[in-house]
């Protein structure tokens, strides 16, 4: 099933609300970029669906014209919540756009990895400011010299970046944005406020956000890593051990895509230290290093 029959499914299969709801009509819903055209169709579900038909191929056209899944199902659930009278009804609401959001990214029966969304026409690669505009391929061990264009080797891709580099940079704020679900990071210090508000908008956005950094960074002045709790109401945890460091430096988006490497989310990483940097849609890669979050997640404080 598409994710357009699934929203379809949702605005054209259940009873009207009895609350009393606004008109909409399929003319003036055809018009309505795609945020408003889900809100309104939502508020005004008696007229969703009387036109049932004429709603689903509104949606069809959007959902066929590159609209991205994750901000539909943001935007279900945004017009849910917003509706529901009550906590229960409020977290019912998010958990069922959060199965549609886990749906809409499952890769197809028979493929692997993970497909990274497009943003306004181009690639996920393109949008990161990628040299050559495309990933390079995972490689062989043995192999020692990159290859010459970029290529595709099934659906598994990995991308180097090196700093200081402001474009690299660029790459791991697109990396961070288009998280929709989850988002694991695991470093060992955060005081690059560019990073930091990356952080936060996918946090507004509804993403699950998870930190876990070295308990002795977490002191250091600059830290953004409590003030994201504090403000934000972002969980982390910490090795809270003094005798070693928490010294990995990789981040996980919904369980599908790693970034990692020696680069520190700091302003001296960014700007002037020599780091270096693979993101890979590699599935095995992505699994392992989300256990490994699980793993420090249930074994630190």
């Amino acid at each position: 099933m598409s994710f357009a029959d699934i929203i379809s499914a949702c605005l054209g299969s259940s009873s009207p609300a009895q609350r009393q709801a606004p008109y909409l009509s399929a003319d003036e819903a055809a018009n309505m970029p795609l945020e408003a055209f889900v809100h309104r169709s939502i508020e005004s579900a008696p007229s969703a669906l009387e036109q049932n038909s004429a709603f689903s191929d509104i949606l069809r056209k959007h959902i066929e014209g590159g609209a991205d899944a994750g901000r539909v199902a943001q935007a279900v659930q945004d017009a849910l919540t917003r509706l529901a009278s009550n906590d229960a009804d409020r977290a019912s609401a998010q958990w069922a756009c959060r199965i549609l959001a886990l749906t809409a990214q499952a890769p197809a029966a028979g493929s692997s990895g993970y497909h990274p969304p497009q943003a306004q026409g181009q690639s996920y690669a393109q949008a990161a400011g990628t040299d050559g505009g495309g990933w390079e391929v995972q490689r062989p061990h043995h192999q020692s010299q990159p290859p010459a264009q970029p290529q595709k080797q099934g659906d598994t891709y990995v991308r180097s970046y090196f700093f200081p580099s402001e474009e690299s940079f660029q790459a791991l704020v697109q990396f961070l944005g288009s998280a929709h679900t989850s988002l694991d990071i695991c470093v060992f210090n955060i005081t690059d406020n560019g990073v930091a508000d990356a952080i936060i908008a996918a946090k507004r956005r509804g993403v699950d956000v998870r930190i876990i950094t070295d308990d002795e960074q977490l002191q250091c002045r600059g830290s953004d890593v409590e003030r994201l709790q504090r403000d934000h109401d972002i969980p982390f945890k910490t090795d809270n051990d003094p005798s070693k460091f928490m010294h990995a430096k990789f981040a996980v988006i919904d369980r599908r895509a790693v970034w990692c490497g020696s680069y520190n989310w700091t302003v001296a990483g960014r700007r002037q230290n020599n780091e270096a940097v693979i993101c890979t849609n590699d599935l095995d890669a992505a699994r392992a290093f989300s256990a490994e979050f699980d793993k420090l997640w249930s074994q630190f404080q």
